[in-house]
């Protein structure tokens, strides 16, 4: 593991086999506790405010970019939508005069 050599001080209540909570360094990190710096490191508000401020104007400089690919996009959506919706109903009509005609057909044979 890259961080055996690296001495921390435990968190509270983070113990090991036998040890007890009160100050004892680790020789080793885990790599759950790896995580949980991670975690509580992005927790923090500030962070999270300073990790707003640098992705929204990325993010409108690519909605910009993008605006109109996503109205084309909207719009064979749409589209697709109308065809099959199109598409189902008159299967359902053909559907109604095929029972029909098979009905008509199985009364003659009888």
């Amino acid at each position: 593991m890259v961080f055996k050599n690296i001495r921390l001080k435990k968190c509270k209540g983070e113990t090991s086999k036998g040890e007890t909570s009160k100050g004892v360094t680790m020789t080793a990190m885990t790599e759950s506790s790896i995580a949980y710096h991670c975690i509580n490191f992005l927790k923090s508000e500030e962070i999270k405010k300073e990790m707003s401020s640098i992705i929204n104007p990325i993010m409108d400089y690519f909605l910009k970019q993008i605006h109109i690919y996503l109205y084309f996009f909207l719009f064979f959506i749409f589209i697709s939508f109308v065809l099959h919706l199109g598409v189902l109903f008159l299967l359902l009509k053909y559907n109604i005069r095929f029972k029909k005609l098979y009905n008509k057909l199985n009364k003659l044979q009888l």
